[in-house]
Order: structure tokens, then C-alpha cells, then sequence
């Protein structure tokens, strides 16, 4: 019989729960008995004082120096017995390497006490990492893993040493063939995963079976754990591993099996015999093939596999499926579990920073090698000191990800591939080796580089077709990257997922070529976001979709050189795109950022005059936004740097109209500019000179649908400033010259969005100055033409910001004309309502809009009024 002897110190105040552990060890006792083990409890708590001044030290040692296992709970406080417990129990632990010392806290406490603040001090200096429980069975329930633990690590050295043999005639054949895998010293979270294992290979007729997930989740750390835990069941146990081929990992068992060839057998020849001895042994037996990654491979030996029905065959893979064998999925730990799993290899942590270790595991996926390394790797650097925070950590993860550590020193790790032994290597170095990209087809390889570009999200199919246009091999290299188990995929939803440690060391292996693998993708995204001058409007997606290609490309920006044209490019059309649909602060990043680089193309060529005309396009951009900030003198001075750059290239390119057109639009966005600055007088002059370039460039060449535009804008532009001045009758002249070319236009291409918006405000401009002209009629038709364009251009595109607030102003407008002109309460509030309920919508979604905010706060008014 043997005897497992647990001290148990803990105070008064869990009586309850100490009373439970009791009965539980009773309980257990019954369960053991057929299993020739015995648990003795030993009890010390609340010593009365007397007592203590009695005992000698060597009566600690005694008691505790006996133990297997030293248990201490505590809640509120820890008294000054308990202490010295467990200090006698350490400096045994340290000597003696015994007894195991387990420490639980009871989670919340109620009236904490310094003592207990001061016991968790001492431990983190000792490295000691405690655990927590809830409730008198949340505490059994650890309890009882850890004594299977130690149970379980006792029986399974004793077995290991004897290494018990099995007769088989003349030849003895030992219980563990070849080398015995790494057993796991830390294992969080998978007891569960334990119990499925076992059940598919004991279950039916499910003998080959497939533990497969990602490189560094966990796999092999799983197979190990149940090599040790169930090795009493089976007759004969062996690990291989599949460097080359799962042929020659089982040849590997020849000398154990003690089977011997002919120098002229062949490879096949020599399986046959070692498969035949295999097939002879006392069932059932376990064969673990670890780092079975090849399908090729695994379908050429499979019926190889079948010829031993005696053994449980387990293969660690990242192959997903195979239709001849079960599968065990091993995914990502759960938050919880992974947090206790980085602070069991850094005790050190600083639970007050738990919310940036929480953000820390999503940003490596909740990978468990690399939590394992990471933690490792603070635990090293720490060692003395802090000097490699947690907060600094996760900077460097962030960018440029797993292979940027600002500190990384060598760390010990069970993961070593092929080897059976412990590796100790920088973290980086250990996580490049987990995949390597060589044995990937050269489609396979390009589509995984696209997916570490992208954010580590599941990812609809539909959404990869409209970035991959024209790859006719798209869905075969899906497939194969989901079957070689680089990505996931979620059938019921249809999307795919790569991990964030895939996509790390795939751009790492990839290096330099990462754009020429990307740049399908790139042009994808450019031509997705691609916009309407004039609108912001997206020319070749919805909204819904545009919003998810900005955010693709928010993030594959950042692996794109600045001297890349493309980057230049995608700041542009990521800026307008937010500026479009009200994101302003998001859109003024996006287009510094391009102007910043176009400046730098500019100054590395200044007689260019591409590089020229795209710097000014940047200053008109940032112009556009610090208007709608309200920011009206930081965008004048780009307004006048667009101009400047306008005029020289003018003046240098005299035949070219896109020069000449785009100078009309810089007098025009200074002539608005100086207008909304009430400095009426240069706004004139700018708009004369709009007027006088637009009309010049219309006579040259009337059937340039670009250049009539323009000239509708201009003529717009002019009656505006006549309004201004009170000049109504001059106005009017203009925004009907104005209209005139607008309704010509939208006649010859009435899908045009930008055509229909510039038209429906036309009609309202001349609805205002016929109302000015005391010509109601007149102006109600107007009015009408304008809020029929609206609705049909809000209908269309709902998410479009100017859309919806154009309608909003449509509705106002009539809502005014039926007050003051009709007197018609009823159809004045009606209109209200609906102009009330677009600007509300607008406020909340768009609260830096001071100009929503100013027409919400007025329309309530006028319908507090009615």
C-alpha cells in the first residue's frame, strides 16, 4: 500500500471548507483503495500560544518533512502558524525537493488583513505562483487534478525506470519502445481534451485517430500528457516522429521491436516485416506519430497504419481532415486558462497590469507556445529587475509584431521537434521554425501572404473572390492551406481565419517579396475604394463594403513601403473614403499621412509634373477636410498651396485642360473659402477668375462633359456671390445658366450620381432666389424638383453623409415655404418631423459635425414654436 501523506494548513475562518476537504479525502480514500493508495491528511490550525512555545522546530519538520504534499488555504488573512508552516515547508521543498507545496486563495475576500497582502508579497519573491478558488468544490475540483497529477508522475517514474518487459517466446519486448517523449511540467486547460482522446481510441473502431490545430497550440504537449496519464492501458507505447516521412518514423521502431533486415530489403520490404511484429503484440498498444503534417504523405502509408489493429495510432498534425480517420481539434486556450498559463511561467506578473495581458494574448492569438516563450522571455529579462515591462511588450508585438522584442533572451522550452529532449533558444527563433513556407505551392504561398496582410478575422469567401479578381486558382489553393491546416475554415459560415502567429511568420519568411505577393491585393483595394472627384462617392462597391476595404486596407498600408506609390495611394483614398461617410478625424490621419509622402515625391523631383499635380490634388484634400472641421485658416493655406502649384504647372503645360481645369477649382475653393470668411470682395475676385477659365475652356471644347461641369460649378459659384450681395435678379441669372448646363448634363447620363446631386441643389438654389423675388409658385416647383432628387439619392445610397443631410435640409426648406407661405401647420410639422429624425440620426452618429448639431438644434425649435 502506498501512502500519500497531505498537510493541510489553514485558519480558523475556513472551517467549512476545510471540513469539506476532509470528507473529500475520505471519499477518495474508497476510490483508491483498489489502486493499493492511501491518503493521510495531517491537520495543524490555531495552535493555542501555549503550545507553540512548547514545539521544537524538529516537531515542524517532522510533520511537514513527511509530506508528499503541503496544502495551505487561506481567505482574510494569514496567520503567524500558518506562515511559519509554510516557510518550513519551503526550505524542505528547497532542500529536499519535497513536499509539493500547493496554495489556494479564497477569492473575494471580505475583510482582508494586512497578513494576507504581506503572505502574497513573499511569494511573489519566492516565484511562487499561488492559485484561487471560488468555493469549497471549485477547490476540490483543483485539488483533485493536482494529486492526479502527483499520483499519476509517481506511477509513471516508477514504471519508466523498471521499464517492465513482455515475453513474447524467446524475444522480450520492453513496455516502451525507443526514446519516451518530453512530458509536459506545465498542462492548463486541456484535462478535458484528455478524456476525448481516450474516449475516440477506445470507442469503436476509431484507432487512428488525427490531434490536429495550429503549429505551437498545444498538440504535441497534449499527446505527451496522454502517454503519461493512460500509459497503465496499454501493453506496449511508442512515440516517432515525422521528420521525412511517416515510412521512416516507423522504421525507427525496428530496434525496440528487436526486428532485423536483409541489407538488400527494400523500404517497403522492411515495413512489412516491423509492421508484422508490430501486428504480434499484445493489444491494445499506442503508437504516437508526432508532427504528421504531409497529407501526401499520410495517404500513401495509411494502409500501412490499418495492418495493426492492435495498436491506438495517434498522429500530431495541422491537417484538418482525413477521410479514413477521427479527428480531435485543439484550439486556442480560453482567456482564463491562458492567463494562468503566462503567469505560471512568469510568476512575476503584476496582476493590476491583467487587462494588458489580456490584450497582449489577442494580439498572439492565444497560441500557447508563444504565451509560453513570451512569458518565459519576462521572466528571464525580469529576473533582477524590471526592465522589460508588459506595456513595452505589447508595443513591440503590435508592430512589427512577434519579431520585433525590444529585449529577448534565451528560454527553455519542451517544444524541440524531432528531438527528445529540452531546446533553449531566443523566442523569435523558436517561433519562425514552427512553419516553413518552402513546402508550400507557389499559389498556396502567395494567398497566405495576402491573408498576413489582412486582419486575423474569419473572412468570407466572397470577400477573398472580390480581392483575388481573376485568380483561377483561388479555391484549390483555399483548400489546400485549410487541409494543410495554415488557416481555418468555418464551414456553417463559409469563412477562413488566419492566425496572427501564421501571419507573423509568414511575413518573416517571406521578407522582401511580401509586396510582389501582395500587390494583387493592393490594386484590389485601390480600385474598391476608388471615388467620384467631385463626392467622395465609391465608383465600384457599396458603402457596407467600402467600410470593410478601408479597414483591410488600414492594416495592409503597414506593410507597404513609404516610397511605394501604392501607400501614397491608399492613404489618399482611406482618408476620403472616412471624409465621405463623416469619420473627419480618421480621414484628416489618412490624408496627412499621403501628403506627407507626396511631398517627399515631390521634393525628390520638383520639375515633375506628375508628381506636381498629385502633391496639389493632397493640399486640396486637406483643404476640403479643415473645412468641414471649421478649421477655415489652416484650410486656406492649403487651398493656396493647391493654387500655387495649379498656377506653375499652368504655366509650364499651357495646352494641358486637366491643369486648367483643376486652377478653375482652386479659384473656386478660395473664392468659397473667403466667402464663408465674410471677405466678399476677394471672393469675387476669385470667382471671376473661375468664371472667366471655365467659360475659356468650355468654348475651346464644349463637349468635355468634365469641362461643362465646371462651368455649371462656376456659374454657380458667381450667382452665390451676387446672393450675398443682394443681388437677386443677378443671382438668378447665373444659377439658371447654371441649371441649364446641369439638366443637359443629367439628360445624357441620368445614373450619374454626381450630375443628379449638383442638379438637385441647382433647383434649390433657384427655389431660394424666386422666393427672394416674392415668386412662391415659382420657387415651390423648384423646391419639389429638388426633394424628389434627394429622396431618390438617399434611397440609393443611405450611408452616404451628404445625401442624407441634403434631404434633411429638403425637407426644412419645405417645411419654411409651407409656414410662411401657405400658413399650413400641419404640413409644416410633417416636414419638420422628417428633417428632426435625419439630423438626430446625424448628431449621433457624427457628433464633430457642429453644422448637424446647429440644424438638429433649429428645426426642434421651429417645431417647439408651431
Amino acid at each position: 500500500m502506498r501512502t500519500i501523506r497531505i498537510f493541510l494548513a489553514s485558519s480558523s475562518e475556513l472551517k467549512a471548507d476545510r471540513e469539506s476537504f476532509e470528507i473529500e479525502i475520505n471519499r477518495k480514500n474508497k476510490l483508491l483503495a483498489e489502486k493499493e493508495i492511501f491518503l493521510h491528511l495531517d491537520i495543524w490550525e490555531d495552535l493555542p500560544t501555549h503550545m507553540s512555545q512548547t514545539r521544537s522546530q524538529d516537531e515542524y519538520n517532522k510533520q511537514i518533512g513527511s509530506a508528499d504534499m503541503f496544502v495551505l488555504l487561506a481567505w482574510n488573512k494569514v496567520g503567524k502558524f500558518t506562515d511559519e508552516e509554510f516557510d518550513v515547508a519551503y526550505r524542505l521543498f528547497k532542500s529536499n525537493g519535497k513536499p509539493s507545496i500547493f496554495t489556494w486563495f479564497k477569492e473575494p475576500p471580505q475583510a482582508a488583513e494586512p497578513s494576507l497582502q504581506a503572505f502574497k508579497d513573499k511569494l511573489a519573491g519566492l516565484g511562487h505562483f499561488p492559485a484561487f478558488y471560488k468555493d469549497a468544490v471549485d477547490l476540490l475540483l483543483q485539488f483533485n487534478k493536482e494529486l492526479d497529477r502527483l499520483v499519476l508522475a509517481k506511477r509513471y517514474s516508477v514504471s519508466t525506470q523498471n521499464n517492465s518487459v513482455i515475453s513474447y517466446g524467446s524475444k522480450e519486448i520492453k513496455k516502451y519502445l525507443g526514446l519516451l517523449p518530453v512530458i509536459p511540467e506545465v498542462f492548463i486547460g486541456r484535462d478535458e481534451k484528455l478524456q476525448e482522446v481516450h474516449d475516440a481510441l477506445f470507442d469503436g473502431d476509431n484507432l487512428l485517430l488525427l490531434v490536429n490545430g495550429e503549429g505551437g497550440i498545444g498538440k504535441t504537449t497534449l499527446a505527451a500528457k496522454y502517454y503519461q496519464r493512460y500509459f497503465e492501458e496499454y501493453a506496449h507505447l511508442g512515440w516517432v516522429f515525422a521528420e521525412r516521412s511517416l515510412g521512416d518514423a516507423l522504421l525507427t521502431l525496428a530496434e525496440p521491436l528487436k526486428v532485423t533486415f536483409e541489407p538488400t530489403d527494400s523500404a517497403d520490404a522492411r515495413r512489412e516485416k516491423l509492421l508484422c511484429e508490430m501486428a504480434s503484440l499484445n493489444k491494445p498498444c499506442l503508437l504516437v506519430i508526432d508532427n504528421a503534417n504531409d497529407l501526401v504523405d499520410l495517404s500513401a502509408h495509411y494502409h500501412e497504419l490499418r495492418k495493426c489493429p492492435n495498436f491506438h495510432i495517434l498522429l500530431t498534425t495541422r491537417i484538418t481532415e482525413f477521410a479514413h480517420a477521427s479527428t480531435c481539434r485543439v484550439g486556442h486556450l480560453d482567456e482564463a486558462a491562458a492567463m494562468r498559463l503566462f503567469t505560471t511561467h512568469y510568476p512575476g506578473h503584476d496582476h493590476a497590469e491583467d487587462e494588458l495581458l489580456k490584450e497582449m494574448l489577442r494580439a498572439v492569438g492565444y497560441n500557447t507556445l508563444v504565451i509560453e516563450l513570451l512569458a518565459k522571455n519576462l521572466a528571464t529579462v525580469n529576473q533582477f529587475r524590471t526592465g522589460y515591462a508588459l506595456a513595452q511588450m505589447l508595443d513591440d508585438l503590435r508592430s512589427p509584431k512577434l519579431f520585433g522584442l525590444s529585449k529577448s533572451e534565451k528560454v527553455r522550452t519542451e517544444y524541440n521537434p524531432g528531438k527528445f529532449g529540452l531546446r533553449e533558444e531566443e523566442p523569435e527563433k523558436v517561433i519562425a521554425a514552427m512553419y516553413d513556407l518552402a513546402k508550400l505551392e507557389p499559389g498556396e504561398e502567395q494567398l497566405l501572404c495576402i491573408f498576413s496582410v489582412l486582419p486575423a478575422e474569419p473572412i468570407t469567401f466572397e470577400t477573398l473572390e472580390a480581392l483575388q479578381p481573376g485568380n483561377d486558382e483561388l479555391e484549390k489553393s483555399l483548400r489546400a492551406l485549410v487541409q494543410k491546416g495554415w488557416i481555418e475554415y468555418n464551414a456553417a459560415a463559409k469563412q477562413f481565419k488566419c492566425s496572427p502567429v501564421v501571419q507573423a511568420v509568414t511575413r518573416h519568411q517571406i521578407g522582401d517579396r511580401l509586396f510582389e505577393q501582395c500587390e494583387t491585393l493592393f490594386d484590389a483595394l485601390i480600385e474598391m475604394l476608388e471615388y467620384e472627384s467631385a463626392t467622395g462617392h465609391l465608383l465600384n462597391t457599396s458603402y457596407l463594403s467600402g467600410a470593410l476595404y478601408a479597414r483591410y486596407a488600414e492594416i495592409a498600408i503597414e506593410y507597404l513601403e513609404s516610397a511605394r506609390y501604392e501607400k501614397r495611394l491608399l492613404n489618399n483614398r482611406i482618408g476620403i473614403f472616412y471624409r465621405t461617410t463623416g469619420q473627419l478625424e480618421k480621414a484628416l490621419s489618412f490624408l496627412e499621412k499621403s501628403t506627407r509622402l507626396f511631398e517627399k515625391l515631390y521634393e525628390s523631383d520638383r520639375s515633375n509634373s506628375i508628381f506636381k499635380n498629385a502633391l496639389s490634388a493632397s493640399y486640396l484634400h486637406l483643404g476640403d477636410t479643415y473645412t468641414l472641421f471649421g478649421q477655415l485658416e489652416k484650410a486656406l493655406s492649403y487651398f493656396e498651396q493647391f493654387n500655387q502649384l495649379l498656377e506653375e504647372l499652368c504655366e509650364s503645360n499651357q495646352e494641358d485642360v486637366e491643369f486648367k481645369l483643376g486652377l478653375a477649382v482652386s479659384y473656386s475653393k478660395l473664392g468659397i473659402t473667403y466667402t464663408t470668411l465674410d471677405d466678399l470682395e476677394k471672393a469675387s475676385s476669385f470667382f471671376e477668375k473661375n468664371v472667366i477659365l471655365s467659360e475659356e475652356l468650355y468654348k475651346s471644347d464644349g463637349s468635355n462633359v468634365s469641362v461643362k461641369y465646371g462651368l455649371s460649378a462656376s456659374y454657380d459659384k458667381q450667382g452665390n456671390t451676387y446672393r450675398l450681395l443682394d443681388q437677386p435678379e443677378k443671382a438668378l441669372s447665373f444659377f439658371e445658366k447654371c441649371n441649364q448646363l446641369l439638366e443637359e448634363l443629367y439628360e445624357s447620363n441620368r445614373a450619374n450620381v454626381l450630375f443628379k446631386n449638383g442638379l438637385a441643389i441647382s433647383y434649390s438654389k433657384l427655389g431660394v432666389t424666386y422666393t427672394t423675388l416674392d415668386q412662391p409658385e415659382k420657387a415651390l416647383s423648384f423646391f419639389e424638383k429638388y426633394n424628389d432628387l434627394r429622396e431618390e439619392l438617399y434611397e440609393a445610397n443611405p450611408t452616404n453623409v451628404n445625401f442624407k443631410n441634403g434631404l434633411a435640409i429638403s425637407y426644412a426648406r419645405l417645411a419654411v415655404f409651407s409656414r410662411n407661405q401657405h400658413n399650413d401647420k400641419a404640413q409644416t410639422r410633417r416636414w419638420l418631423e422628417k428633417a428632426e429624425r435625419l439630423w438626430a440620426e446625424l448628431v449621433n452618429d457624427f457628433p464633430a459635425y457642429a453644422e448637424f448639431q446647429k440644424n438638429w438644434s433649429q428645426v426642434k425649435r421651429d417645431l417647439e414654436a408651431l
